[in-house]
């Protein structure tokens, strides 16, 4: 697949039905460019595997992708049964409140009283309060409170999966931002050296803060310090009232609808969604639009028209990445899944408008900086030459992302020697980060060899005419202050 004629990229969460090395080959072929790692269900030991085994294919195959590690954070789940818990309307299931270290193996000896990681869940309750299990599938009313414990009246039929969610709308509950576990499991991911952090539940930028302190004193395996960037999934009330601030703070953002949906009133989701993708790619910062895509395709080999329409919505949206999650970890169809999400991604941005990216001046253009100005112009003069690309050199992948940003009608290259940052912009709308080979060089050199290695790929063509961005001198940060125009020879 030439992945140059797709901007979106795609987030793949990897688990029993892909979490083998043929079938992340096969999923990185298809057109994966991120995979997550879903810590909510996995060990140490599984993790490090699967770190291992993304490794192994993205060098064999020779191309970037991005290893996101999400982060359970301060979820609220029910436990004490292993099996699906049927329950019939009407039932009524007592949930005790129990310490969240070891609730993972309790099994209640009565299928009618189970356990939540939730403390002191008989005080945050009223009778008549409403209670939703399994990301609002399941909805009941407190029809009794004791001490540690509350009785709920279950007001659907359903089949209630281990460790559903439990949501008490418009409570904020009292846990700590961090567990035990999301540090471990943090330091793991840091020290492993992945590429993003998503943080559940992230509620204000305090929890950003708290987790970048964490990273700070992390020491990675290779010694370098720590470059893993942080995603905060915007899931709750307060983090949708707090999202300015919060896509301020972070390296960037996931619309994670499922949780968000439970939380907020269901017909404000769609547009608290086109919202946050336009304030984060506005502030050059990737957006995850997650949950629920193509989500029947879990157990068919065919989308609803419901789902093909709204992978598309997000992309007309210019989401950064749109990601699949049971549909590709549990489904029965991962490559045909992600197959299918290429096609819809490909129709639309055949005929995406990328005008009204390009018109709306950056206020950081209008202010004077540097950076921004550079970027703007570059697209500008990109679309007044009708060039084929762009091409920037870039040391941390800032000025890439800012060209992101402006969503240009054609693709952008980047080139940089750090492997890391390489394989960070895997997840950035229309760029193509290539590593640079061999000793620092003339501006010169690198032009050539930039446009060596598109030619090989198979990216560019003589003849072809690129915008070049870059700084002088050469390898110095934030020092873009180039532009030039040449043409493949």
């Amino acid at each position: 697949m030439k992945r140059t004629d797709m901007r979106t990229k795609i987030v793949a969460t990897l688990g029993p039905a892909s979490g083998n090395p043929a079938m992340v080959r096969a999923l990185v072929q298809a057109g994966v460019s991120v995979f997550r790692l879903n810590f909510s269900h996995s060990t140490a030991e599984a993790a490090n595997e699967l770190i291992a085994m993304i490794r192994v294919a993205r060098d064999e195959l020779d191309m970037p992708v991005a290893i996101m590690a999400d982060i359970k954070g301060p979820a609220v789940r029910v436990y004490g049964y292993n099996q699906a818990l049927p329950i019939e309307v009407g039932d009524v299931l007592e949930i005790e409140s129990r310490p969240p270290e070891g609730i993972e193996v309790l099994v209640s000896p009565d299928p009618r009283r189970i356990y939540t990681n939730l403390p002191d869940i008989d005080s945050l309750c009223v009778p008549g309060q409403r209670i939703l299990l399994m990301d609002g599938c399941v909805a009941g009313e407190v029809v009794g409170i004791q001490r540690g414990a509350i009785s709920v009246r279950v007001g659907n039929a359903a089949s209630l999966r281990p460790k559903a969610h439990l949501t008490l709308p418009s409570v904020e509950y009292p846990i700590p931002f961090l567990s035990d576990k999301d540090i471990r499991d943090i330091t793991l991911a840091v020290e492993s050296e992945v590429e993003y952090l998503a943080l559940s539940f992230v509620r204000e930028v305090a929890d950003i803060e708290e987790v970048r302190r964490l990273i700070r004193r992390c020491r990675t395996e290779s010694g370098r310090p720590p470059a893993t960037r942080i995603i905060a999934k915007i899931e709750n009330a307060k983090g949708l009232a707090n999202a300015d601030s919060i896509v301020a703070t972070a390296d960037g953002i996931m619309v994670a609808r499922g949780d968000l949906g439970v939380e907020v009133a269901i017909e404000k989701v769609p547009v608290a969604q086109k919202r946050l993708i336009r304030t984060g790619y506005l502030a050059a910062k990737p957006v995850i639009t997650a949950t629920q895509m193509l989500e029947s395709m879990i157990e068919s080999p065919m989308p609803t028209r419901a789902e093909a329409s709204d992978v598309a919505n997000a992309c007309f949206d210019s989401t950064s990445a749109v990601m699949l999650s049971g549909e590709t970890a549990i489904g029965r169809y991962p490559v045909k899944v992600v197959e299918t999400m290429v096609a819809i991604i490909r129709e639309v941005e055949a005929t995406y408008d990328n005008d009204d990216c390009h018109r709306a001046i950056p206020p950081e253009v209008k202010a004077g900086d540097l950076p921004n100005i550079l970027a703007y112009n570059a697209v500008n003069v990109a679309y007044q030459c009708k060039a084929a690309a762009i091409v920037v050199l870039t040391e941390t992948g800032h000025a890439a992302r800012l060209l992101s940003r402006l969503r240009p009608c054609m693709p952008v290259f980047a080139f940089m020697k750090d492997e890391r940052v390489c394989h960070q912009l895997a997840m950035n709308w229309g760029v193509y980060p290539f590593l640079l080979e061999g000793p620092e060089e003339s501006l010169d050199a690198l032009v050539a060899q930039t446009f060596d290695t598109c030619k090989r790929k198979g990216v560019l063509k003589a003849g072809d005419r690129v915008v070049f961005l870059a700084g002088l001198p050469l390898s110095r940060r934030g020092t873009t202050n180039v532009i030039r125009v040449e043409t493949v020879g």
